[in-house]
């Protein structure tokens, strides 16, 4: 008799203890995700971060003129220099058809000397 109420007592032990993980394991909060973490480690930097931009907002303010008068300026040399690029290019690309109009007219008199050729030698 005495085996078999030790036996019960270690068997509702055991159930117990099972029951009371499974509880805990369901209870349990779930852990929080990576973004959860990230966030979490980021506030602080986000408050530093939020007066660090209203300061720069001031002083983007305060040099908006400025910057749109260099602007100005950059899109000026911008132009220019786009114009002489323009013109550079155009320089080149007829510069490279008068080379090939000329290459495909040697090509052409040399291809017809050939044929004047060929064509003497056939009829002798």
């Amino acid at each position: 008799m005495k085996n078999d109420t030790s036996t019960e007592f270690v068997m509702a032990f055991a159930v117990g203890a099972l029951l009371g993980v499974g509880a805990a394991l369901l209870l349990a909060p779930d852990p929080p995700t990576r973004r959860e973490k990230l966030m979490n480690e980021l506030k602080p930097y986000r408050k530093k971060l939020g007066k660090k931009t209203a300061s720069a907002r001031k002083q983007m303010g305060r040099r908006a003129s400025a910057a749109a008068d260099m602007g100005d300026d950059l899109v000026e040399a911008g132009r220019a220099v786009a114009k002489d690029l323009r013109e550079e290019v155009a320089d080149l690309v007829a510069e490279a058809r008068s080379e090939i109009a000329a290459t495909v007219e040697n090509q052409l008199d040399a291809a017809q000397d050939a044929l004047k050729k060929g064509a003497k030698r056939i009829r002798r």
